[in-house]
C-alpha cells in the first residue's frame, strides 16, 4: 500500500473559511466562522483523500 501525504496550506483555508462564511459569534463576541470553517474543510479533505 503506497503512503499517502497531503500538505494543507492552514493559513489560506482559514482567511476563506472566516471570509467565506457569515459571521458567526460568541455570546462574548468572539468571531468562530473561521474555526468552523477550517475543521469542515479539513473533514472534507480527510473524507475525499483517505490519507
Amino acid at each position: 500500500m503506497d503512503k499517502k501525504l497531503v500538505l494543507i496550506d492552514g493559513l489560506s483555508i482559514l482567511n476563506r473559511a472566516f471570509y467565506g462564511l457569515p459571521d458567526l459569534t460568541t455570546s462574548k463576541g468572539e468571531h468562530t466562522n473561521g474555526v468552523l470553517g477550517f475543521i469542515n474543510i479539513l473533514y472534507k479533505i480527510l473524507e475525499e483523500e483517505s490519507p
